[in-house]
């Protein structure tokens, strides 16, 4: 396997004059050279071997159809146990399932907020504890479904918000290490039943994404306990659960979940979904594998959308997943990635401080994930684009601090640089070497 990483003309037809959503595609064009990108999640490094000779023992029938919704046999079995085990879910009931997500976890949350918008329909109410406690919308209220999310944070408006959903956001500050604020999450979702008899969910990404941040068990569970108040839906998003600092023990959202809802009559629980990605564990993000889990009834619900759709998809990579995650290897390979991101945060802040002259609260290098925030340099005007300017001097790309799709506003950027620690440690220190030199430092001078 060749592990050179692209050119980018190989992956966004950047030696073309294609069209493209992708704002940094046309930054990097016109830098014309070669761009170390610190800002997509993204390694090119390619999956481990293990996996990719599990690869190459893909039986011939599984290029043809596979008629399960719930994914390929194999793997949907294989996760089942990879789910419960890693999140410590055994003797917490048997109200939830699990299944292969297809095509991307990013994909299965519009099914998901759909679903949830027609059965609000249906009802014109409050699911869940909100029929039995008294807090209600507001007189004339309106019927649009709202999600609400952190900020910053990653891209949910990209993925609900054209299925309708208006976003409601919450800050996250460096002074609290990012964890949210319990009693302003509260606000948020009271303000937001209140204003609408349609569909309202809580998303909840407790391995935060970009901040790096690992929410406490006792947030997350006010969090789960404000949700069910208010008859609010719950979207999990456990992307990076498995990216983790070794000394991180990090906090199962699904496991706290369950256990709230075990002593919930089934009428009173709302719907819930979790998801979690394969591709961002072992460096394949384009496969496009994770798992859902969900309460059985759900997961129907969903595959059900999913049969009306398309097909199940790529039969030789799920073959190779089933294989891959029951083999002991991956459990040693996702150890010793943890272990270098671990050693990437610490040599990202030194040479912060070190070199570029951050103070501690200019920069957040968290726990979990694969990201890292700065600040941009005070002596930056506000209209600068200062990831151009980056780029413009170094040739080094930078990322959004709050993830967005393109066209799509930000709340709460307030002056955030996204740096992604996936790429080889050579990488990160060339890079913030190339910063420093060219005087884009915490101080300056500016370089306009």
């Amino acid at each position: 396997m060749i592990n050179t990483p692209p050119l980018l003309s190989d992956i966004a037809g950047a030696d073309t004059d294609e069209w493209t959503p992708y704002g940094d595609v046309p930054r990097a064009r016109a830098h014309g050279a070669a761009v170390p990108d610190l800002s997509l999640g993204e390694t090119w490094l390619g999956p481990p071997p293990g996996l990719v000779d599990a690869l190459r023992t893909a039986p011939l029938w599984s290029h043809g159809y596979a008629l399960t919704p719930y994914g390929w046999p194999a793997l949907r079995n294989a996760l089942r146990n990879y789910i419960t085990t890693s999140h410590g879910l055994t003797g917490l009931g048997d109200d939830f399932d699990v299944s292969v997500s297809q095509g991307s976890t990013r994909s299965s949350m519009p099914d998901f907020a759909r679903l949830l918008d027609e059965e609000a329909a249906e009802t014109r109410r409050p699911s869940g504890l909100a029929r039995l406690r008294a807090l209600r919308p507001r007189t004339g209220a309106g019927r649009h479904p709202i999600a609400v999310t952190s900020s910053p944070g990653w891209d949910y408006a990209g993925a609900l918000g054209p299925t309708g959903y208006e976003m409601r956001t919450y800050p996250l500050v460096r002074s609290r290490d990012y964890q949210p604020d319990i009693t302003t999450v509260t606000n948020t979702l009271r303000r937001a039943r209140r204003d609408t008899v349609g569909a309202l969910v809580l998303v909840l990404n407790s391995q935060h994404n970009p901040t790096g941040s690992n929410w406490a068990p006792s947030v997350v569970r006010e969090m789960i306990g404000a949700a069910l108040d208010v008859g609010a839906a719950l979207l999990v998003d456990d992307a990076y659960y498995g990216v983790h600092d070794p000394n991180a023990a990090p906090t199962s959202t699904l496991r706290i979940l369950l256990d709230e809802l075990r002593g919930l009559a089934p009428e009173e629980r709302p719907r819930w979904l979790a998801v979690r990605s394969l591709g961002k564990q072992f460096r394949c993000n384009g496969w496009g594998l994770g798992s859902l889990t969900a309460a059985p009834d759900t997961l129907r619900k969903l595959a059900d959308r999913l049969t009306h759709r398309t097909y199940v998809t790529a039969g030789p990579l799920q073959h190779a997943m089933a294989e891959w995650i029951r083999d002991p290897r991956a459990d040693a390979f996702l150890a010793h990635q943890n272990e270098q991101y671990a050693h990437r945060r610490a040599t990202v802040a030194k040479l912060l401080e070190d070199e570029l002259g951050y103070p501690p609260h200019a920069y957040y290098a968290g726990q979990c994930a694969a990201y890292m925030l700065m600040r941009v340099p005070r002596w930056v005007p506000a209209t600068d684009d200062y990831r151009s300017l980056v780029l413009r001097r170094t040739g080094v790309l930078l990322g959004e601090g709050h993830m967005s799709s393109p066209g799509r506003s930000l709340a709460h950027q307030a002056g955030l640089l996204r740096i992604h620690i996936g790429a080889s440690e050579e990488t990160l220190t060339r890079a913030l070497h190339a910063m420093a030199a060219a005087g884009l430092t915490w101080r300056g001078p500016s370089c306009r």
